[in-house]
């Protein structure tokens, strides 16, 4: 039986265009929504064409664009992932939100973890400081501190001259060979499905938020520089079905 597997995606460019890609790449069928997911409009998005002969991606811009906001709009609406969908309940095998640390709080970030962490039902995939540290690949960095994300993200892009999302794209497997192996080592987790976990008590613990009255004036001091987007792909390909299971996905992201 095929899988549908669904993405929430914190951005409505970046995260859709390399994700789109990859999951293209990896024989998957993938539809990216050109709508943006509304909890008090369930139902809104369109049916698409799922194939039979292949596993299904689809990827959807979440509610809110920082987790912050997402929270709050959550608790408001009792919201669950079913209810913004028009599909039958269990219609997709995994579903994985992909957002970024941020400015978040640190009890933003632990109460988004706790409301999804089972991938059934909707499992947090965090990067740190954001989606662009994936390109981030094997720079020394230290102690680092940003009034806004921007200021992180366009270093990044001078750095590949603003073909980040190509360079991500071109270098995917090498770049979650390398994330994968250093959250194995500061994880010392040999289950990816932990990892997002893991991540969360890692961010928290080196990474400072600094909160002023006057919100232009907040800014982050950021210590912890990683991602655990591999997850969703080393489930969506069946390589997490053993507890032991990093062998088997450093293995798949080795020979692609």
């Amino acid at each position: 039986m095929n899988k549908n597997i669904l993405l929430i995606v914190e951005g409505s460019v970046t995260e859709p265009s390399i994700f789109a890609d990859v999951f293209l790449k990896y024989g998957f069928n993938t539809m990216v929504s050109g709508e943006k997911m509304d909890i008090e409009d369930a139902g809104q998005f369109e049916k698409f064409q799922y194939s039979l002969e292949k596993n299904n991606v689809v990827i959807i811009q979440g509610p809110r664009n920082r987790i912050h906001d997402f929270l709050n709009l959550y608790n408001e609406n009792e919201m669950s992932i079913e209810r913004a969908f028009s599909y039958p309940y269990a219609f997709f095998s995994g579903i994985f939100l992909i957002y970024d640390v941020d400015h978040n709080d640190c009890d933003d970030v632990e109460e988004m973890y706790k409301k999804f962490a089972d991938e059934t039902t909707g499992m947090l995939l965090l990067s740190s400081p954001c989606i662009e540290v994936i390109a981030d690949y094997k720079r020394e960095r230290g102690e680092s501190r940003y009034s806004h994300l921007s200021e992180y993200a366009t270093d990044i892009n001078e750095h590949y001259k603003g073909a980040t999302n190509k360079f991500i794209v071109d270098n995917f497997n090498d770049l979650m060979l390398y994330f994968l192996d250093k959250n194995y080592k500061d994880f010392k987790e040999s289950n990816v499905m932990e990892h997002p976990n893991k991540i969360v008590e890692f961010i928290n613990n080196y990474n400072d938020r600094i909160n002023c009255k006057n919100k232009e004036q907040s800014y982050v001091i950021y210590r912890y520089f990683s991602t655990v987007v591999y997850v969703a792909i080393a489930y969506a390909n069946g390589l997490t079905r053993e507890i032991d299971n990093y062998e088997n996905v450093y293995s798949f992201f080795k020979g692609k």
